[in-house]
């Protein structure tokens, strides 16, 4: 089974959901992960780019 993009004029196609719904945060600019450090303030559209992003702490 196929998970399609529903964005007006986005042709992805993903075969995970979890995956569609990672890819829609481009055209939401949704950015739910926030790194915890005191001071940063820096937001991430994926956890796996906030972790990499909080080792540089």
């Amino acid at each position: 089974r196929r998970f399609p993009c529903t964005f007006a004029g986005c042709t992805k196609l993903f075969k995970r959901q979890e995956h569609l719904k990672r890819h829609f945060r481009t055209h939401t600019g949704e950015r739910p992960y926030k790194c915890p450090a005191p001071d940063c303030g820096k937001v991430f559209a994926r956890m796996d780019n906030l972790n990499q992003h909080v080792r540089t702490h």
